[in-house]
Order: structure tokens, then sequence, then C-alpha cells
């Protein structure tokens, strides 16, 4: 996650868990896919991070070329 903004989402996974045992099967299939979709989330925003970095590197090497 972003390094500005740490975010522990095992706390949220936990939750949906604790949700989806509350609402039995239709509740695990929805929760079981909103945790999903926030582990695809929390790992698009790493690749951004670290892309921006180095994007960030590449113009740097750019403006030293100049």
């Amino acid at each position: 996650m972003n390094a500005d903004n740490p975010i522990d989402i095992g706390i949220a996974l936990r939750r949906f868990q604790e949700l989806d045992m509350e609402e039995g099967e239709q509740g695990y299939a929805y929760w079981y896919r909103v945790g999903q979709l926030l582990k695809r989330a929390d790992s698009m925003q790493a690749e951004i991070d670290a892309l921006s970095e180095e994007l960030e590197l590449c113009r740097a090497r750019r403006r030293k070329a100049r």
C-alpha cells in the first residue's frame, strides 16, 4: 500500500470473515468477493507506487542527460 498511508488490510479481511459467518452462504460469497477485490486493490496500489518511483527515476535521468 502507499507508504504515505499504510493500511493493514488484514483487519478488513478478518471483519469480512466475521460478516460472512453471520450472514450465511450468501454472505460468504459476497464478503469473499469483496475481500478478493480488496486484495487486488492493495496489490495494484503497490504496483502503482513502484511504477511511480521508476518513472521519477527515468525523469531524473532524462533531465540529467539534457
